[in-house]
């Protein structure tokens, strides 16, 4: 199997596993197909990348040089994002639950603010108020590949409910903000096209009803992302380019009445730019035979945590055997002292032997971000493929790094 024209056993090889691999060609020519599904000539619209999705620098870069703003949720993000330079008008902030050493950072970097609650607006407060503000709401309606994901709805976490939007509204406009934006992000993973546009009409409509009783305009209005990928199982992708032209549609005729001002249209994509570009590449280190055959790779949860987080499933193929059609299930786990630490169980996959390869697809988003050293089994190394060369973008993590943080005094019984 290649990867954008390497071999597999080649990076694993020089890199040693597990190994997270992009091809960066990939994420150029998916953000190169969602611009031209939002392309107008009579709505700006502005693309900013979801980057807790995967928030290497190097991707970063990538996406900089295309015109992509970026969503940072933290004071962490919101320090990478500045340092790869994307410039203060093209980073949103978007907290929840946030302390006020978060809107600190937010404020004294003069980002595009975006509040989670009313509660937050007060917090922010105490330290100061900006000419622009945005808040999240939630529609009262959410949808998600895994109910883990829905974040909109009357079950989720984040955003506020109409009626308490228009009185953050109010506040914020008492209080000396005098441009306004405003956002919603209502679920994640989504493969049916008609529910952006349906999403945004009733996004639009409540925004409408806010700025006619509250008086004032959007400069710009967010309706977030959310804009799914295929992994195994899935048999169709999202018809992206139906999202933009029905979206851009809806958007273009709610701005002819000028009830809303002249805003323009921010989306919010993440897994949809990276997500089938990565790969992980694990080595079958055990094959047990019980009453299940247990096939233990040298990747567990600690690596790639999405199956046991919501049970999401990954396209996995075996180097050199992806077209063996004699197939047996099998239960593929990690190393990790959980009995959680399963990625598929009866899955079907050619007869494996000790030092195979295996490969995950869709591995691009949510994958070595959300790795961590649980068992200390360190996290892995990343490779990026640039026109047909493999490059280093970080080294596999190391005992040195633990013990670099650990505090380590005497103590006396």
């Amino acid at each position: 199997m290649r990867i954008a024209g390497v071999q597999v056993a080649y990076l694993a090889k020089k890199y040693g596993t597990p190994l997270y691999v992009y091809d960066f060609a990939q994420i150029q020519a998916n953000a190169q197909r969602l611009k031209m599904a939002f392309s107008s000539e009579s709505v700006r619209v502005q693309p900013f990348y979801a980057m807790k999705a995967n928030p290497h620098p190097a991707i970063l870069q990538v996406l900089l040089s295309m015109g992509f703003g970026v969503d940072c949720v933290s004071p962490g993000e919101l320090e990478i994002a500045r340092r790869v330079g994307f410039n203060k008008t093209k980073i949103l902030y978007t907290g929840n639950y946030e302390s006020i050493s978060d809107l600190q950072a937010a404020l004294a970097a003069e980002v595009l603010i975006n509040l989670d609650d009313i509660s937050s607006f007060e917090r922010l407060k105490q330290i100061g108020i900006p000419s622009l503000l945005s808040f999240r709401i939630n529609p009262g309606q959410g949808q998600g590949r895994y109910h883990q994901i829905t974040t909109a709805g009357a079950k989720a976490k984040f955003g506020m409910l109409p009626e308490q939007a228009r009185e953050a509204y109010r506040l914020a406009k008492a209080a000396g903000v005098a441009r306004f934006g405003a956002h919603m992000m209502t679920g994640s993973g989504i493969l049916e096209a008609e529910y952006f546009a349906r999403m945004l009409t009733l996004f639009l409509e409540i925004l409408t009803e806010i700025s006619r009783q509250i008086e004032i305009e959007f400069e710009f209005i967010d309706m977030g992302g959310g804009f799914g990928i295929p992994y195994d199982g899935d048999h169709h992708e999202l018809a992206i380019e139906k999202v933009g032209q029905d979206c851009l549609s809806i958007f273009a005729q709610a701005l002819t009445d000028k009830r809303l001002g002249n805003p323009a249209l921010f989306i919010e994509p993440g897994r949809y730019l990276v997500g089938n570009a990565g790969y992980l590449i694990a080595r079958v280190t055990g094959i047990k035979r019980s009453k299940k055959t247990f096939v233990g790779i040298d990747a567990g949860f600690n690596t790639l945590i999405r199956h046991a987080l919501y049970g999401a499933q990954h396209t996995i193929v075996i180097d050199g055997k992806e077209n063996w059609t004699d197939r047996s299930p099998v239960n593929l786990c990690g190393q990790i002292c959980e009995n959680t630490d399963i990625f598929v169980t009866d899955y079907p996959l050619p007869e494996t032997k000790t030092g195979d390869l295996v490969v995950f697809k869709q591995a691009g988003a949510y994958g070595a971000i959300m790795a961590m050293p649980y068992n200390h089994r360190l996290r892995p190394a990343e490779v990026a493929i640039v026109g047909g060369k493999d490059i280093l973008i970080t080294r596999r993590e190391e005992m040195r790094d633990y013990w670099s943080r650990i505090i380590y005094p005497k103590i006396s019984a």
